[in-house]
């Protein structure tokens, strides 16, 4: 049975991130955490309304486990605070706005799991502020998009992972392209119903989509 975080669980913690005088409220689990336990906890006494904490437990992952990969595999699975923590140093470095941190524990010493707690950018769900406040979506979609024109412009001799970048890992393939091909073309093939049309089209398809790459 999966075990999830309550107030008893995470009030040492975000004392510990935001002040002796905060006082745990309330605990909230959000949805959208797949890999990751994400809860909002509302607080008194701390200056903030409330923080948001990520747990990296195992009971927090409702990924099946992966078949054993390869470090330099740019595809293997990518959660953990380590991963996370080298993300938000790179967009830091380019200027994109992340939420701030507060605490980050990897030791286990408040909690059962890897954890942060990171400041709470509040404001709702940008589907539901179209139907309030149009005017107010339109600028948070103009903020989005200069973020992401901003990542757009940020290139790298080697691809991968950032966290095994940042460690002089390079990523395995020949290209980005190379490896979206290769795992397109497995799919399929997993894919086909194993009738003799099926099995040439993978064929045909990884001719057409060479040509593409090749320009």
């Amino acid at each position: 049975m999966r075990r999830f975080a309550e107030i008893e669980d995470l009030s040492g913690l975000v004392r510990e991130a935001l002040g002796s005088g905060c006082r745990v409220a309330a605990v909230d689990r959000l949805r959208g955490g797949s890999k990751k336990g994400v809860y909002r906890v509302r607080v008194d006494g701390a200056g903030v309304a409330s923080v948001v904490v990520y747990s990296w437990a195992e009971t927090e992952n409702f990924w099946p486990a992966a078949q054993e990969v390869g470090t330099a595999d740019p595809l293997a699975p990518a959660s953990g605070l380590l991963a996370f923590l080298a993300a938000q140093r790179s967009l830091n470095r380019l200027g994109v706005r992340v939420p701030r941190l507060f605490l980050t524990d990897d030791r286990r010493h408040r909690y059962r799991a890897d954890v942060a707690v990171v400041e709470d950018v509040g404001g709702g769900p940008l589907e539901g502020l179209f139907d309030t406040d149009p005017a107010r979506a339109a600028a948070a979609l103009g903020d989005l998009a200069g973020t992401l024109k901003v990542m757009h412009r940020h290139h790298s001799p080697r691809y991968g992972r950032v966290d095994l970048l940042e460690q002089g890992v390079t990523a395995g393939g020949a290209s980005c392209e190379a490896l979206v091909l290769e795992r397109a073309l497995r799919d399929l093939e997993e894919a086909a119903d194993g009738t003799a049309g099926s099995r040439q089209r993978p064929a045909r398809w990884a001719t057409g989509c060479g040509n593409w790459l090749s320009g």
